[in-house]
């Protein structure tokens, strides 16, 4: 499936975030490759747009050499005005683990950094320094490069970033009044297995844009792809945050698993035809996509809680998204015809 195609569907499902806040009152997002945030300050209402380009990076993608270009852009809200002479003191966590803290400067507003994945130990800053600000200076054009252990590894990237000055190089906002913002840019996971379907061997690949995918295998006695992530079903953290769950499964063609269609479930609950999609325009394989909105996340979390709540004490309760993949009768779920594959984008995630 191409990158513009899914992007069209991922916007037509998901739409545009922007919550207003006030001076420094956190903003949430989930699963995301671009975040539009916004905050109030001294009467002004500013958004920052967070954007990972291309908008599709897995392990693989970046075990070949990609480089995704993170943009921050900060705006006027009322007239989408990019605001000059921005600093940016930028933090980026994964699993709670610090890996970036530093600060930088746009004098156009319009800031990049490039992620250069790599082995080494430690993360190194490339740019021009302001010897004044002592802060990193780029733009989309000349971006500023970090290279290290940085989007090296699948998942959830947590970006807090506060805004420093604005308007004016030299000028400092008072530090009890800087916005702060934060959001979540997802990196994919990328697994290929070797299971054997009916007598036949056959690779799967698959991509989880939330978190690692375990215990992938195929159940014969039930004709099921099963798979399963791990996932924290607490109400009130899923309450704060607004999140976005996408895996994406490639089944060689003719499929193994499904003449007709597909049918899924999650922790047991059937999937809607809005949450599975299939790809068929590539000859070789069909992509199935299971995407599932806050929405549908939360209506399944409260039938986990209440499950948990009855389960003894020393029995275990329910840590993990759970997926199965199986055979339908009727036609493919949600099949993507050109129409689906080129719907209006409403707006950025």
């Amino acid at each position: 499936m191409t990158s513009i195609s899914f992007i069209s569907i991922l916007f037509s499902i998901f739409p545009l975030l922007i919550v207003s806040t006030f001076i420094f009152i956190p903003i949430f997002g989930d699963g995301l490759f671009q975040e539009e945030l916004s905050a109030s300050m001294a009467g002004r209402d500013l958004s920052l747009l967070i954007k990972m380009s291309p908008p599709v990076v897995t392990t693989d993608t970046l075990k070949g050499g990609q480089t995704p270009l993170i943009q921050f852009r900060l705006s006027d809200t009322a007239t989408n005005e990019t605001l000059k002479h921005v600093t940016y003191l930028i933090e980026i966590e994964k699993s709670e683990k610090r890996l970036l803290l530093d600060t930088f400067h746009s004098h156009t507003g319009n800031l990049g950094i490039q992620m250069r994945p790599s082995s080494a130990d430690h993360i190194t800053i490339n740019g021009d320094q302001d010897t004044i600000l002592l802060s990193y200076t780029g733009d989309m054009e000349h971006p500023v490069s970090a290279t290290g252990p940085i989007f090296a590894e699948g998942g959830l990237y947590h970006f807090i970033v506060t805004i420093e000055t604005l308007d004016f190089d030299r000028t400092f906002i008072p530090t009890d009044s800087q916005p702060v913002y934060e959001g979540w840019l997802s990196v994919g996971y990328s697994i290929d297995k070797d299971l054997e379907i009916n007598g036949t061997d056959y690779t799967i690949d698959a991509s989880s844009y939330y978190d690692a995918l375990n215990n992938f295998n195929y159940d014969s006695s039930a004709n099921k792809l099963k798979f399963a992530m791990p996932f924290d079903w607490n109400l009130d953290r899923l309450k704060k945050v607004n999140l976005y769950v996408h895996e994406e499964i490639s089944i060689p063609k003719p499929s193994p698993l499904a003449a007709n269609g597909y049918k899924g479930t999650v922790n047991n609950i059937d999937l809607t035809n809005k949450s599975l999609l299939v790809d068929r325009t590539n000859s070789s394989k069909d992509v199935v996509h299971i995407m599932l909105t806050k929405p549908t996340v939360m209506d399944i979390a409260q039938k986990i809680v209440e499950n948990n709540s009855n389960i003894q004490n020393n029995q275990s309760k329910t840590t993990e998204m759970t997926f199965t993949l199986s055979p339908s009768k009727n036609t493919i779920t949600g099949n993507m015809n050109s129409s689906s594959m080129n719907m209006p984008m409403n707006g950025g995630m």
